[in-house]
C-alpha cells in the first residue's frame, strides 16, 4: 500500500506564494487524511519545456498530526501540511504559512492528483475568473502587480474552483514515488 499512497506529497513546493487563501484551516487534523507513511521519499520534477528538471528530493515525515517534507540533501524542512481527500485520487493540501501556530495568519491551498506512483501537483496561480466572483465561489480578491490571490470562507468553494481552475492548468510539479531498497 505504501507504493500507492506514498506518491501524493508533491505539494508544496511553491506553497509559500499561496494565491488560493483563507484566514482559518478549513481541514480540521482529525478530519484530514493520512495516506503517506513516515520516511516515504520521493523525486521532484519541474516543468522545463517539454521536459522535466529534477529537483532535490523530499522525504515525508509525520510530526503530531501535521505533515512536513524535508528535502535533501540539506535538510530543509517544510512549514505543516494536512492533505484531505476530495474524489478518488484528488487531494487539497492545506498549509500554514509558519510553523509556529500561535502565528498563523493564512492557510494556503493546491490540488494535486496521484495514480499511485506518480503525483502532480496543479498551478498555484489562482486566475480569479469572473464567473467565481459573479457566483460568489470567491470571498474577496486581492489583486497585485505580480498575482491575484482568491480567498475563501467555504471549504466547498475553494474545492469548486480548484477543480475548475485544474482543467486547464499546466501541472507545476511531479513527484514520483522512490521506492525502497
Amino acid at each position: 500500500m505504501r507504493a500507492y499512497s506514498s506518491a501524493i506529497p508533491l505539494l508544496l513546493a511553491t506553497m509559500l506564494a499561496g494565491c488560493y487563501v483563507s484566514d482559518a484551516p478549513f481541514v480540521a487534523v482529525e478530519d484530514a487524511d493520512y495516506p503517506i507513511e513516515t520516511g516515504t521519499r520521493f523525486g521532484v520534477f519541474r516543468p522545463s519545456g517539454d521536459d522535466w528538471q529534477a529537483q532535490p528530493g523530499r522525504v515525508i515525515e509525520r510530526v503530531g498530526g501535521y505533515y512536513i517534507y524535508v528535502e535533501e540533501p540539506d535538510q530543509k524542512r517544510s512549514t505543516p501540511f494536512l492533505l484531505k481527500r476530495i474524489a478518488e485520487n484528488r487531494y487539497v493540501v492545506q498549509m500554514n504559512d509558519t510553523a509556529d501556530f500561535a502565528r498563523v495568519s493564512e492557510v494556503y491551498y493546491q490540488l494535486i492528483d496521484f495514480d499511485g506512483t506518480t503525483a502532480i501537483q496543479y498551478s498555484s496561480t489562482c486566475p480569479a475568473w469572473t464567473n467565481w466572483v459573479e457566483r460568489e465561489l470567491i470571498s474577496h480578491l486581492e489583486v497585485a502587480a505580480a498575482e491575484t490571490r482568491c480567498h475563501f470562507s467555504s471549504f466547498d468553494n475553494l474545492v469548486t474552483v480548484l477543480e475548475e481552475a485544474a482543467v486547464n492548468a499546466a501541472p507545476e510539479a511531479k513527484f514520483v514515488l522512490v521506492p525502497d531498497g
